[in-house]
C-alpha cells in the first residue's frame, strides 16, 4: 500500500521573526498554510495513495479558527472524493476537544479521539486490511509512556501502522509521550508514523520510523525541511520518499563583502545578489544575509546598517525587482556582532540541555515563581505550554546574540 504521512502542520501559526512587512507580503504570509495543504491533497491524489495520516498538530491551537476549519474540512472533502481514507490524531497543540469544532469531519476520515489507545481498520483499493493504532492528546501534555496501552502487531491484518506524536525519553521529566524505539520496534508495526519533531528524520529502516517533520516553516530555524513522506509499505518493509510542499522557503547566507571597494559597489552587488537568490517560482523566499569582511567600508556602512537604512532600500528595492517573491527580513555584520560576544568556554551542547530542562513545566514555573504569582502578569499572559516554548526560544535567540559558546581548545 502507499501512504501519504505529514505532521505539525501548524496551520493558523504566524510566521516569526518578521517586522514592518508590507501589505501584500503579509497577505501572501496568510495564504501560505492553506497553499501548503492544497499541495498536500494534490500529492496524495495524484500519487493515489491509499492512505492519508496526519499525526498530531495539525491546527497550531486546540481553539481553531472556524475560517480555517471550513478550509481543512473541504480540503478533506477532495480526498473524499477519490476515495481516499484519512487517519488524523491530535498533538500536544491542537489537542481534542470536541466541543470546539463547528463542522462535522467527512465520513473517509478515522479521528483518533481520546488519550487511550484504540485501533482503526481500513480496507485499500487491493482489498489489503490495514489496521492503525494511535492516540490523541486531550490536553497539551501527556507525561506518561503510552507504548505500553499499543497492541502487537495484529496476526489477522495484512500490514499494522502505529501512529505516535512525542518525543524519546530522557533523564528528565517530558511531556509528550516519552517512549523509546526498543519498544517501538518491538510491536512488530509494520510502519511508524511519528509526529512532534520538526526536522524530518527517518530513524529506523527496519522497521520504518519516520518524523516526516513540519512540511512548512514558520520560523528560520524550520529551514532543511523534506515536506511530506510517501511511504510504500508491504508486509515486513517499507520505503520512504518526500515530495516539498512548502510555500514559504526560509534562508540564512553569510556573504563577504571583501572584493567590494565602494558604498556604491556595495548596493550594487547586494541587490544583484538577492535579486538572484535561488528560488521555485511561486515560493517566497524570507531570507536573512549575514554580511562578512565590511570593515574596509568605513563609519558610513557601519551607520546605514545600525540605523535600518540599508535593511530598509535593499528590501524595498528587491521586492519590486522580483514580483514579492523576495524578502530580505534580516541583515547582521559578523563584525560587529563578534566584538559584541562574550566567550563562554563550555560543550557546545550545554545550551541545548538547558532548554530541555526549561521546557519542563515544573522547572519552568519554579524558575519564575515570583512572576507568576503577580496577579497583574498572569491577567495579561496565558501561561501555557506555547508561551513557555515561546519563551525559551526567545532566550535561546538573545543568547545566541550576545554569547559564543564553544569548548576550550587549549
Amino acid at each position: 500500500m502507499k501512504v501519504l504521512h505529514a505532521a505539525d502542520l501548524h496551520l493558523d501559526r504566524s510566521f516569526e521573526g518578521l517586522r514592518n512587512i508590507p501589505r501584500a507580503l503579509a497577505e501572501s504570509l496568510q495564504q501560505a498554510n492553506q497553499k501548503a495543504v492544497t499541495a498536500i491533497i494534490d500529492i496524495a491524489i495524484k500519487n493515489q495513495v491509499d492512505l492519508v495520516i496526519f499525526a498530531g498538530d495539525t491546527f497550531h491551537q486546540s481553539r481553531t479558527s472556524i475560517r480555517t476549519q471550513a478550509f481543512f474540512i473541504d480540503e478533506m472533502k477532495r480526498l473524499e472524493q477519490a476515495q481516499i481514507p484519512v487517519v488524523l490524531s491530535f498533538g500536544n497543540h491542537d489537542h481534542y476537544v470536541p466541543e470546539r469544532y463547528w463542522f462535522d469531519f467527512p465520513e473517509n476520515m478515522f479521528l483518533f479521539q481520546k488519550e487511550q489507545v484504540e485501533t482503526h481498520y481500513v480496507m485499500t483499493k487491493n482489498q489489503e486490511k490495514v489496521a492503525i493504532s494511535g492516540f490523541s492528546y486531550e490536553h497539551s501534555w501527556i507525561n506518561d509512556p503510552k507504548l505500553p496501552e499499543f497492541p502487537m502487531k495484529d496476526i489477522n491484518a495484512d500490514l499494522h501502522i502505529g501512529i505516535y506524536h512525542g518525543d524519546i525519553q530522557s533523564n528528565g521529566q517530558q511531556n509528550y509521550a516519552p517512549f523509546s524505539f526498543s519498544e517501538m520496534k518491538a510491536k512488530g508495526y509494520d510502519y511508524w508514523a511519528l509526529g512532534h519533531i520538526h526536522q524530518p528524520q527517518v530513524v529506523s529502516a527496519d522497521p520504518l520510523i519516520v518524523y516526516p517533520g513540519t512540511p512548512q516553516g514558520h520560523t528560520k530555524k524550520e529551514r532543511n525541511l523534506q515536506g511530506v513522506a510517501i511511504v510504500s509499505i508491504a508486509s515486513g518493509h517499507a520505503t520512504v520518499r518526500f515530495e516539498p510542499v512548502a510555500q514559504v522557503i526560509w534562508q540564512v547566507e553569510s556573504y563577504s563583502l571583501k572584493q567590494v571597494s565602494s558604498l556604491q559597489e556595495a548596493l550594487s552587488v547586494l541587490t544583484n545578489h538577492l535579486i538572484s537568490s535561488k528560488k521555485e517560482h511561486g515560493q517566497l523566499l524570507l531570507k536573512e544575509l549575514r554580511l562578512t569582511d565590511t570593515e574596509h567600508l568605513g563609519d558610513e556602512f557601519q551607520r546605514s546598517y545600525e540605523t535600518g537604512e540599508l535593511l530598509s532600500y535593499l528590501q524595498t528595492t528587491v521586492m519590486s525587482q522580483t514580483d514579492q517573491e523576495i524578502f530580505l527580513f534580516q541583515i547582521t555584520l559578523s563584525a560587529s556582532i563578534g566584538e559584541q560576544k562574550t566567550l563562554i568556554t563550555a560543550d557546545p551542547e550545554l545550551l541545548e540541555q538547558l532548554e530541555k530542562t526549561y521546557f519542563q513545566a515544573d522547572i519552568f514555573s519554579n524558575t519564575l515563581q515570583e512572576l507568576l504569582q503577580n496577579p497583574a502578569f498572569t491577567s495579561v499572559v496565558a501561561i501555557d505550554n506555547e508561551w513557555r516554548e515561546r519563551s525559551v526560544e526567545q532566550a535561546d535567540q538573545r543568547i545566541k546574540e550576545d554569547f559564543v559558546i564553544q569548548e576550550d581548545q587549549s
